[in-house]
């Protein structure tokens, strides 16, 4: 048998996150009170029973799921890595979208098919992604396993299963530090296709 749930949870707040800077892959830590926040709720995952723990290796991921799940062994997969923004890293949104207003929908919202300068494609965002997601869903029936990643990557796994189109993917931020369960069947059985 295969597990059919990951459950996934986005890092600690960062101080970029507030002063609303874009940090795709760049290697932003999250912020005390958040890792603080994180480790508060340690007894609440434990008691939760997750296995393995996976993690994005950057700082505010890898600390935060250090903070959540002191009791166990993290794993850390570059493939949950938030998407490389190129140039965009470290910019204030304002900015970016001054600069580059074709890069955003009507709504607001950046738009993922957008590729930034020097940044990574939707299509290699998506592939990576998949692939962990079908790792995930091969580790077996007692394994309950969470990941550890980032807004981006969790909206962006949701497209990847179908259930958001890609406009959304921006449309609305992930909560910080709250587990999100992502139904892996519809992958496993062949049901969402590559875009």
């Amino acid at each position: 048998m295969t597990s059919n749930i990951l459950t996934v949870v986005r890092h600690a707040p960062t101080a970029s996150n507030g002063a609303r800077v874009f940090m795709g892959s760049a290697d932003v830590p999250a912020t005390a009170e958040g890792l603080q926040s994180a480790a508060s709720q340690a007894a609440v995952f434990r008691d939760l029973d997750y296995a393995p723990v996976f993690a994005s290796p950057l700082s505010r991921a890898w600390e935060t799921a250090r903070a959540l799940f002191p009791e166990d062994a993290v794993r850390s997969d570059p493939r949950l890595v938030e998407r490389d923004l190129g140039e965009w890293a470290g910019q204030p949104q304002s900015q970016v979208r001054a600069e580059f207003p074709q890069a955003f929908l009507s709504g607001g919202a950046m738009d993922p098919r957008f590729t930034p300068p020097g940044g990574e494609t939707l299509d290699a965002f998506e592939t990576r992604i998949r692939s962990f997601l079908e790792d995930a869903a091969e580790l077996g029936e007692r394994s309950n396993p969470v990941a550890v990643s980032h807004n981006g990557w969790i909206r962006t796994a949701h497209y990847v299963l179908g259930m958001i189109a890609a406009e959304q993917i921006f449309a609305e931020g992930v909560p910080f530090l709250q587990p999100i369960d992502l139904d892996l069947r519809p992958l496993r059985a062949g049901r969402v296709a590559s875009r």
